[in-house]
């Protein structure tokens, strides 16, 4: 029990401290000269790098620490190369950032075997992916091909990770991806002339993927992540022919198709023999297979229904639908007790939906007596898919309720978590499921605390100490140190809470990053304080992360080395560029590492002349008003146009073209938090320093 409380302590102090230098250095820290900056940048990763060895070698502490420190010294790398980029201006989130910060997090994770490198290197890897062919400083319009192509070479390379991953959760991981980039190619083939014929292509791996797992592998955990999208893929393809196609015999063979996929779901659990109820890891299993085919199956089925009978009536009334959905549906799953499980829990989903609809539109009274009937009927009962699905159903509900009554947000929020709460506290006297009234009720409480939908007054205080002080309670409290998943939900929605306060307002990210960074270091200590008081003995080293320190003492001097290299190169450029006045409009997102920015896009941005993607060297030409404005193309991947004259003051400049866009480098700039409007509105034109070899540096952004 101590130990666990150590852990969590120094676990959650370097999380918030960890978080605090995050919101210090993406609140664009003004009143530096980029060397200082570049500086702090550099140091943030040898701190940690550093306090990892100290607590390794001199103070002796515990293994775990030093993992967690050396952790985040690897996460303080690729902060630094964001702020790199902050610094000097360069692509906002780009995939060049996730490639350089994944290479050396692989060779960790190869040298160490320490799985926690193996997971963040899997995240990088997708999120160079996703910025590649999403990227968000600049737009791409993909050819079908190279969006086909694109998309399908991610699914390979996360099946390759998934096919030789000895770490069970890295291959989950790379596994899942796979599936999601071949779930993006379905939907983007909607675009695409391909959506003839890749969903019957996808739905065959589909198969495939069943058949190898359920009667060959017997592998219940890829079952699930199959079947999750698998029914992602159903849902995308069964809105997509309604919407083509709004016709009775469409909407009645979504009905049809939902009766095959519960009851084929029935026939699949009936055939496999080595999935038994009887062990943890089956009822696991049972549980999460039912909730996806319920989820899936229910919703195609509610949007049938509710098709049909738009069609059929000419005036929907809402008290009909509620008969449906109470005597059609809820009524026959709670009576038929008998029944399969699976066929349950999709008839009360489509009575709840169906129900969930009426609720605005039928009597108070009514919609009143029919929860409380519901919560009893909650409480009596011992199934847990019915108490699953009754306790989200009377939350909606009870929420639809309150908010009629009080026509207050906070107060529906609240009334929610509290509910939720009681039905915890009863299911830990009854032993029964306490999973979804927990993830309910603390996720009410985190609305409740946010300020970009509230205001910043008491209720907005009191709501933050109320949250604080319950996942607190679940992290610290001796009564719920034996519930590792109550803990692993409290630990989720901390770093839910985190990310949600990055994007308020309540203070700037430098007020938050001092009271993070203070209170972290105060858990750190007071952690440090109970573990002497208790008397708990260090963890010797000797089987700790460095036992190759050699190895990882080079890759962090590289690391450091890179980092230097990258800013001295850029104040070269910044020293010794040509200057280029470039026309733009500007519009205003922002980076999770690298602070508020504003977007760039340029005249010389489309070249209307230009086709298929590679390189090009732009001919820029000063006009009588002082801009450079595009003259000709230079070369086209690496072959030099002929005709091409060239005249005096002609700038060269490298850029990616990809169709008639063209990428340079500078399409982001920037700004203190807050600002970007500001600066947006007095934004009209950049000034660029051009090296001899044709790139880019975006030094600053001007109205004349």
């Amino acid at each position: 029990m101590a130990i666990r409380l150590v852990r969590t302590g120094y676990l959650l102090g370097i999380a918030l401290i960890l978080a605090g230098i995050i919101y210090f250095f993406a609140s664009n820290w003004q009143g530096m000269d980029h060397l200082t900056k570049a500086g702090l940048s550099i140091g943030l990763m040898g701190l940690f790098y550093g306090a990892s060895a100290v607590f390794a070698y001199v103070m002796k502490r515990h293994d775990f620490l030093d993992r967690w420190l050396f952790v985040c010294g690897t996460l303080a790398f690729g902060i630094t190369i964001a702020l790199i980029g902050q610094i000097y201006n360069s692509h906002a989130d780009s995939y060049w950032l996730f490639i350089i910060w994944l290479v050396p997090t692989v060779v960790f994770a190869w040298i160490t075997k320490y799985e926690v490198f193996s997971v963040i290197s899997v995240v990088l890897l997708e999120l160079a992916c996703w910025f590649y062919y999403f990227p968000s400083s600049y737009r791409i319009e993909w050819s079908e091909w190279q969006s086909f192509f694109l998309l399908v070479m991610f699914a390979v390379i996360n099946g390759i990770v998934w096919i030789f991953s000895r770490s069970s959760i890295v291959a989950y991981l790379a596994y899942a991806a796979m599936h999601g980039w071949l779930f993006v190619t379905d939907v983007t083939g909607f675009l695409y002339g391909r959506d003839a014929w890749w969903p019957y292509v996808y739905a065959l791996l589909f198969i495939g993927f069943f058949y190898y797992f359920f009667a060959v592998a017997k592998r219940r955990s890829y079952v699930l992540l199959t079947s999750l999208f698998a029914g992602a893929f159903l849902i995308a393809q069964y809105f997509r022919v309604i919407g083509e196609h709004f016709e009775e015999g469409f909407l009645l063979g979504g009905l049809v198709l939902a009766a095959v996929i519960v009851y084929g779901s029935v026939f699949l659990l009936k055939r496999v023999k080595h999935i038994s109820s009887e062990s943890t890891k089956g009822r696991i299993f049972l549980i999460i297979f039912q909730s996806i085919v319920t989820f899936v199956a229910s919703l195609i089925a509610v949007a049938s229904i509710m098709g049909l009978l738009m069609i059929w009536m000419e005036s929907l009334s809402m008290y009909v639908l509620f008969a449906i959905s109470v005597m059609g549906f809820v009524a026959p799953a709670f009576l038929g007790r008998r029944w399969n499980p699976t066929v349950r829990y999709t008839l009360l989903a489509v009575g709840y939906g169906l129900g969930l609809m009426t609720t605005w539109k039928i009597s108070l009274v009514l919609l009143t007596v029919y929860t409380a009937a519901l919560l009893i009927c909650y409480v009596r009962s011992a199934d847990g898919g019915i108490r699953a699905l009754t306790n989200m159903a009377v939350s909606l509900y009870s929420a639809v309720i309150l908010d009629q009554v009080t026509n207050e947000e906070r107060l529906v929020l609240l009334g929610v978590a509290a509910l939720n709460g009681c039905l915890y506290w009863l299911g830990r006297r009854r032993k029964g499921s306490l999973f979804l009234p927990l993830v309910l009720g603390m996720g009410a409480l985190l609305l409740l605390t946010s300020m970009d939908v509230f205001a910043a007054d008491a209720w907005y205080v009191a709501a933050n100490i109320l949250f604080i002080a319950v996942i607190f309670a679940f992290l610290f409290a001796p009564l719920f140190q034996n519930e590792r998943y109550e803990q692993l939900v409290a630990w989720a929605y901390f770093w839910l809470y985190l990310v949600l306060k990055y994007y308020e307002f309540a203070w700037n990210l430098l007020d938050k990053s001092i009271s993070l960074i203070i209170a972290g270091l105060l858990f750190f200590i007071g952690t440090a304080v109970l573990e002497k008081r208790k008397g708990l003995l260090p963890v010797s080293p000797a089987q700790g992360l460095y036992r190759k320190w050699a190895p990882l003492l080079a890759i962090m001097v590289a690391q450091a080395v890179f980092a230097g290299y990258m800013v001295w190169d850029k104040e070269q450029h910044l020293r010794n560029g040509e200057v280029v006045k470039l026309e733009l409009q500007p519009v205003d997102p922002r980076s999770f590492l690298q602070g508020d920015y504003i977007r760039l896009f340029y005249d010389i941005s489309t070249i209307r002349s230009l086709d298929g993607s590679g390189k090009v060297q732009v001919v820029l030409r000063k006009n009588q008003d002082g801009v450079h404005r595009f003259a000709d193309i230079y070369a086209i991947n690496g072959q030099q146009q002929e005709e091409y004259v060239p005249q005096d003051g002609d700038v060269i400049i490298n850029g990616t073209f990809y169709g008639n866009t063209v990428v340079y480098g500078i399409e982001s700039y920037f700004v203190p938090e807050g600002e970007g409007t500001k600066w947006q509105e007095k934004a009209r034109f950049v000034y660029v320093r051009v090296s001899e070899d044709g790139d880019a540096l975006l030094e600053k952004i001007s109205s004349e």
